[in-house]
């Protein structure tokens, strides 16, 4: 019987199961497939990617079949969308690159029709570049939406433990009806999408791929690195999220913020930290209402824990870091407006799930020590735990897989890596690439101050997508530090508002 199936059909104690995921995880990186093994080539057929704001690219498009559990072979089977950019030059030497989304859940066609476009075409000068929408996520065959959400009283303020409790059941059901509609959770991991990587190589035909990933795209690399390193030739990092990095480090998030202070204080913004911690004040004693710039009919309630969850969300982008300042300080002078919209927004998202992002990200889950310490450092934050809320306890007893501890462990190979981090990047921040990089014998860094987790560390300085470029040319590219410009902050309503996703 295999592993899947037995942790499927038997009752198993936890800690054999995580021993039984981590002996599984060792035999598949002892023992990578040949190049066309056990492999259908692929059938690529023109396609038409159309871009934002470059035009029509022609490009080639097929579909990659895979097995939903790795382990059974010859069991049922997905496929996986994969659009082909034809390399426009190089050698013919270098490694096709797969470039891998994050989210989990982002589409990586979806990401090259985007303002992110020069990069992949500047990349595919050397290459070929394969654009893989993951399993479960964009073209490949995502598994229904559930029909069930929670939806919060926009007259209420949010409590913790009520909305915790909330949207555990709302994850329960959305875990039953998936069952029920014969969606295979246990199909949604990490390991289970690094195998299709190596399946992707082999359809190719090739002995070595290139993998080129952005935030969780990087987590997905890592457990390529570590499951079937063997078909891997080079390795860029955007934004590295480590084995154990899936829960963020709440200290981390308020030394990011104390960063952005100083910017802003630059910009005539004073004492960021002391104005979130006067608002907070603020709310704790008396929640606050304000009406909706986005939508004034709609008037919402506001408590501190909207607002530390409001500051964490908005610290991980530029777009979003730039809000920060002119919020806080028409909080303190009684308009709640910014916020309110900001407020209304993560509502939103935060009542709904999807199965694979669910999936992916409770398969991964954290070490005890990780979970330890970002509890620990929640009680000293200025965001507590809202950097990761609702997890880690919305995990607790939906019964999806865990990937164990073999899966989490710090990780060691030759395979070369070349990790770009920002120094304001409030998801995936400089000190996870540190962490990393002693476990690689052949990495480079390129850290570029000023970038977010968010399109400046593309586009933000041309030097970023010569050296993605080079690196994965096989060219050589030095550890270096690249500098640019300061966010600019909206100083009024009508800017935020301008700025404000539709």
């Amino acid at each position: 019987m295999t592993l899947p199936s037995l942790l499927k059909t038997h009752v198993v104690h936890p800690r054999l199961q995580a021993g039984l995921v981590a002996a599984y995880v060792a035999f598949a990186a002892a023992a990578p497939a040949l190049a066309g093994e056990g492999a259908a080539p692929l059938v690529f057929e023109p396609y038409a990617l159309e871009t934002q704001a470059h035009g029509t690219i022609a490009a080639e498009a097929a579909y990659l079949e895979v097995p939903r559990r790795h382990a059974q072979p010859d069991g049922p089977r997905m496929r996986l969308r994969v659009v082909r950019l034809r390399a426009t030059g190089g050698d013919g030497r270098a490694a096709p690159v797969v470039y891998l989304a994050g989210g989990p859940g982002g589409s990586g066609i979806g990401t090259a029709r985007g303002p992110r476009w020069p990069v992949f075409d500047q990349v595919r000068r050397e290459t070929d570049v394969l654009l893989l929408d993951q399993r479960g996520a964009g073209q490949s065959e995502p598994p229904p939406a559930c029909p069930h959400s929670h939806t919060f009283e926009d007259a209420q303020p949010i409590q913790r433990e009520a909305t915790l409790a909330a949207l555990r059941d709302t994850a329960a059901r959305c875990v039953a009806y998936w069952k029920h509609a014969g969606v295979d959770l246990g199909a949604y991991t990490t390991a289970e999408s690094a195998g299709d990587i190596d399946d992707l190589r082999r359809a190719l035909g090739v002995r070595t791929l290139s993998l080129w990933g952005m935030s969780y795209g990087t987590h997905l690399a890592l457990a390529t690195v570590r499951l079937h390193g063997a078909g891997l030739e080079r390795v860029v990092l955007m934004g590295s999220e480590g084995p154990d990095d899936t829960l963020k480090p709440p200290m981390a998030a308020d030394a990011l913020f104390v960063q952005l202070g100083v910017l802003a204080a630059g910009a005539g913004f004073d004492d960021l930290t002391g104005a979130a911690r006067r608002v907070l004040a603020t709310l704790r004693g008396q929640p606050q209402q304000a009406r909706s710039l986005v939508k004034p009919d709609r008037q919402v309630t506001l408590g501190a824990y909207d607002l530390q969850l409001a500051l964490a969300a908005m610290l991980g982008r530029r777009t979003t870091q730039q809000w920060i300042p002119f919020a806080l300080r028409q909080a303190e002078r009684g308009d709640y407006r910014p916020l309110a919209d900001i407020v209304l927004f993560l509502r939103g998202e935060l009542g709904a799930f999807a199965a694979m992002p669910l999936a992916m990200d409770v398969a991964s889950g954290q070490s005890p020590q990780r979970r330890a310490l970002v509890e620990q450092q929640a009680r000293r934050s200025l965001f507590g735990d809202a950097l990761n809320f609702p997890f880690p306890a919305l995990a607790d007893g939906l019964g999806l897989a865990d990937l164990g501890e073999g899966f989490r462990a710090p990780l060691r190979s030759d395979v070369p890596v070349l990790f770009i981090s920002g120094t304001l990047d409030g998801r995936t921040p400089p000190a996870n690439a540190e962490a990393l990089r002693p476990g690689f014998s052949h990495s480079t860094a390129l850290l570029v101050r000023g970038a977010s987790h968010d399109n400046e560390m593309w586009l933000g300085n041309p030097a970023i997508a010569a050296a993605i470029a080079t690196f994965l040319a096989g060219g050589e590219v030095h550890d270096a530090e690249l500098a640019l410009a300061p966010p600019e902050f909206v100083t009024s309503n009508e800017a935020l508002l301008a700025s404000f996703p539709r």
